[in-house]
């Protein structure tokens, strides 16, 4: 599909009035949102996609959470750490994304629907919500899915301190805890690492908008 659909005006006022709305409710969240949008528009550009195709993974990532206004805001803004029974509901995220965004029809909608649907599948099968591997997934997805933890590790929260540049990019390399290497996409963790310095950039520069 020809990226110049992907960027319908329209569709894209129709996108961003979602970000918005959601961003009036759960403002942390649609901050997250608005940074992983960025880092994936410059990392699928840094991989070749075209500036259309750079431009339309960037606004629809910023979408990747909007399934989180279903939870329940005692799970959603828990300041400890979830029971296993919060985190399958907190996880259910991805689905009510996907199915609230792909009542739209359009091109653009639909990509951020597919992003919302799969940015916490993992290449080694390991993730949800449905377990899928490295190729039963898009490549923008696979896109979303490292930026999405690159800033949500990056970040300060109140049941985890926010980790260096130079702490994460480790983790994705090396791993550390829970984040290993194999949970991404071989191409997309190079290009990211190859590329960090100017990520990191972004990154700063939305944390002080």
């Amino acid at each position: 599909m020809p990226a110049v659909h992907l960027l319908n005006a329209a569709h894209v006022d129709a996108l961003s009035c979602v970000h918005a709305a959601h961003s009036a409710t759960d403002a942390r969240t649609a901050d997250h949102e608005h940074t992983v949008g960025l880092l994936a528009k410059h990392l699928a550009a840094h991989m070749g996609s075209s500036p259309e195709e750079a431009e339309a993974i960037g606004l629809a990532a910023r979408l990747h959470d909007v399934g989180k206004m279903s939870i329940p805001p005692a799970i959603l803004h828990k300041s400890g750490v979830l029971t296993p029974d919060q985190q399958v509901i907190m996880q259910g995220h991805a689905l009510a994304g996907a199915k609230i965004l792909q009542t739209a029809k359009f091109p653009l909608m639909r990509l951020a629907s597919q992003i919302a649907l799969e940015h916490h599948e993992h290449a080694d099968g390991s993730g949800y919500p449905y377990g899928l591997r490295n190729n039963q997934t898009s490549m923008a997805s696979r896109i979303v899915s490292l930026c999405d933890v690159y800033d949500a590790l990056r970040r300060e929260r109140a049941y985890k301190p926010g980790m260096t540049h130079e702490e994460v990019c480790d983790a994705l390399a090396k791993g550390k805890g829970r984040i290993t290497p194999d949970l991404f996409d071989d191409r997309v963790l190079r290009a990211f690492l190859d590329n960090q310095k100017q990520l990191a950039e972004i990154f700063n520069q939305s944390m002080r908008r």
